[in-house]
């Protein structure tokens, strides 16, 4: 294989250097604009939104894991209660 010459090596960060330039310049015209800077905040406000469902689901996901780890622990008592909560379970999850 051959070495990279240094012509394409110096092509290519004027050509990085020309692109962060166009992005900067995108990003300034984009936040002197009232339509995008709603757009954006917007997509910031539906990002933490999101977020915090996300972490509300994985919070309630764990919480039954450990219910279950807990149970499994346990007496057989426990092991009832599980059964009757994935009963319960599997008939609400039926259209």
């Amino acid at each position: 294989m051959k070495p990279p010459r240094q012509r394409d090596f110096l092509r290519t960060v004027k050509i990085s250097e020309c692109a962060c330039g166009l992005a900067v310049t995108i990003l300034a015209l984009g936040f002197s604009s009232y339509y995008m800077r709603e757009l954006l905040v917007s997509l910031a406000l539906f990002s933490v939104a999101f977020l915090f469902l996300a972490l509300t689901v994985l919070a309630a996901i764990l919480l039954w894991w450990a219910s279950e780890q807990l149970a499994n622990r346990t007496g057989p008592a426990s092991r009832k209660v599980i059964a009757f909560s994935r009963r319960l379970i599997a008939a609400n999850a039926k259209p």
